[in-house]
Formats: C-alpha cells, structure tokens, sequence
C-alpha cells in the first residue's frame, strides 16, 4: 500500500519507536510535542 504513516505517541520507549519504524511508520512524534516538529515529520513524511 502507500500508505504514508507518521506516529504520534504519549510513550517514547526506544523499543516502541523501532516496533513502529519496522511496521512501516516514516516517523515518530513524542507527545508531548512542539508544533515545529510535527510539521517536520509531516514534511518529511509527504515530501
């Protein structure tokens, strides 16, 4: 699929941030977070 998957998460656990990257997530944001950084990952993410 392509889908494009950016995770958002109360829990920033390293083991969680890999379980989420290997399932196909581009990026990961820690909440709680700054509206910089996710404008980062979407663009990272979309571009």
């Amino acid at each position: 699929p392509a889908a494009r998957i950016l995770m958002c998460s109360a829990m920033g656990q390293q083991a969680l941030v890999q379980e989420a990257i290997q399932a196909g997530a581009r990026d990961f944001v820690v909440k709680p977070f700054q509206p910089s950084r996710v404008l980062e990952a979407v663009q990272r993410v979309l571009g």
